[in-house]
């Protein structure tokens, strides 16, 4: 061996790296210790004064001291006593693509406390509240009915349900514990202290924001992730090519199409009175009526404190649900006296008819305030009008046919028409949303596409399938085939109907259940 070099020492050199301590290890000598107490170890990572007006308290994640141990997600779910699989903060892995920079950070993530919370905008009942003084975002349990909208409001999916309480829940900092001058439970299980309580200024949140996230702007989070590195800006979250279908809502999904019906039986109804038989138009409107009627019961079925509906006209003020509540609420005591009252007065019809497409409306922005890119106004609304249109004008046809009474041969083919433009919106409406799936950058709106073309071809196939026989096909053969010659139900023709109006409801409830599993939101890493 030459003179001057030292033998290797790697022997050596593996015990002296296994006699070290991890930050774990370090943390448990510690408390065995008996070092942790509150005024040795806690009280700097947390504010020891309540935030002056206009700042708040918020969560801060010390990106370069994360490991992604996940300590804090469990300390967070024994001490909240959380069911299986409802955690409260979670851990999820940004990502470079680009192999000139590789790079890779985990991050935790809960409820951000945000400035203008989506959440407690869209309760209809008024079940949060932000402390005017912590700017902490609660969750009051005992106001909840389980309509679970604040999911849908939250852009980064905070609010848990719990299918066991029929209610939601999420993180609210260990206010309790955080009053009393102790740290939260996953400040304290952090064995790198990479997680502390701090104080924002409210005008200044959203600048020390994660990327590769939902846009801060939407609810302005507070919660501050800071690192002495520089963040690349080709970071991606790992998991953003994957495809999750979301959850079906199947009282929302029948709730949705049934009422949409209800609200074009009656706006042709009205529209047509003056050129159709009494009797026809009085089948029109019990037609209805069942509709609308099924429909809300339909949409009860959807809560988990059913009891607590008659609340939801609390949040009248900020939330588009509790407005399509009110709405529908207004609609049914005059469709009830419009469609058994025998001279109903032109006002009344005039009332129904608007409190029914004031409803569609609502219901549609009650989508469109979530922000995400499948459920746009654009989309949304044209969508909601035409299954009304369709609904409405094959349900007329049904109606003319199955009444006695001799029907205007040309508002069988306005009927007939209305139907095939209804199925032609929405189908072109759709065709837009599928134009994303060229795009290759795995958007909201591509990995809809892909859920739309791939997972849920089959469906999507049966569904145009169904409106094309439906709302195509029955009307052209029904027209092709001859109109009815003379006063009293046609039967030969009703079934040709009553056929396609089963297929239209069978295709527009697939539709409207891939309106729910298809979407995809934006969300945090993880």
């Amino acid at each position: 061996m030459r003179s001057g070099l030292q033998p290797p020492r790697l022997i050596e050199d593996l015990l002296a790296e296994q006699g070290k301590m991890s930050a774990v290890e370090r943390f448990s000598d510690a408390h065995g210790r008996g070092e942790l107490t509150q005024q040795s170890r806690y009280r700097h990572l947390i504010p020891l004064s309540v935030p002056s007006p206009g700042r708040q308290f918020a969560f801060e994640v010390n990106l370069d001291k994360c490991s992604g141990c996940k300590a804090c997600v469990t300390a967070c779910h024994s001490l909240n006593g959380l069911d299986d699989g409802e955690a409260w903060r979670e851990t999820g892995l940004l990502v470079s693509d680009d192999w000139r920079n590789p790079f890779q950070q985990v991050v935790s993530t809960a409820c951000h406390h945000c400035v203008d919370p989506g959440c407690l905008n869209g309760c209809p009942v008024l079940a949060y509240e932000k402390d005017p003084v912590t700017g902490i975002v609660r969750h009051l349990d005992d106001q909840c009915i389980g309509c679970q909208y604040c999911i849908l409001k939250c852009p980064y999916e905070v609010p848990k349900y719990s299918p066991s309480r029929g209610i939601v829940r999420k993180c609210d900092m260990c206010s309790n514990r955080l009053l009393g001058g102790e740290a939260p439970a996953c400040v304290q299980a952090c064995p790198n202290e990479a997680i502390r309580i701090t104080i924002v200024a409210s005008g200044d949140v959203g600048n020390h924001f994660l990327p590769a996230s939902p846009d801060p702007s939407i609810t302005l989070p507070t919660t501050r992730y800071i690192s002495k590195r520089s963040l690349p800006s080709s970071l991606k979250a790992s998991d953003r090519e994957t495809l999750r279908s979301q959850p079906a809502h199947w009282p929302l999904v029948f709730m949705l199409v049934l009422t949409q019906m209800a609200a074009g039986l009656y706006t042709f109804a009205f529209a047509f009175q003056a050129f159709l038989p009494a009797p026809i138009v009085k089948l029109q409107l019990l037609i209805a009526l069942l509709s609308l009627c099924t429909g809300l019961v339909a949409s009860i079925l959807h809560l988990g404190r059913p009891l607590g509906a008659w609340r939801a006209f609390l949040g009248l003020r900020r939330s588009w649900l509790s407005r399509e509540i009110v709405v529908f609420g207004l609609c049914l005591p005059f469709a009830i006296v419009y469609t058994f009252s025998t001279n109903a007065p032109l006002l009344l019809g005039v009332a129904t008819v608007i409190t029914a497409l004031a409803g569609v409306f609502c219901s549609a922005m009650i989508y469109h305030d979530t922000s995400r890119e499948y459920w746009t106004l654009a989309t949304t609304g044209p969508k909601f009008f035409a299954t009304a249109c369709l609904l409405g004008s094959v349900g007329s046809l049904l109606a003319c046919l199955g009444a006695a009474g001799d029907a205007p041969r040309f508002l069988l083919l306005v009927f007939a028409a209305l139907t095939v433009c209804g199925f032609l919106v929405k189908l072109a409406t759709e065709e837009r949303v599928m134009r994303a799936f060229s795009n290759d950058d795995f958007s909201q709106l591509h990995k809809t596409a892909l859920l739309l073309i791939g997972r849920f071809g089959l469906h999507r196939r049966v569904r145009v399938a169904c409106g094309i026989a439906g709302g195509v096909c029955f009307p052209a053969l029904l027209a092709l085939h001859g109109l009815p010659a003379g006063p009293g139900p046609d039967f030969s023709r009703f079934g040709l109907v009553a056929a396609g109006i089963s297929l239209c409801l069978v295709g527009e409830l697939i539709e409207r259940w891939l309106f729910f599993v298809a979407v995809q939101p934006a969300k945090m890493p993880g």
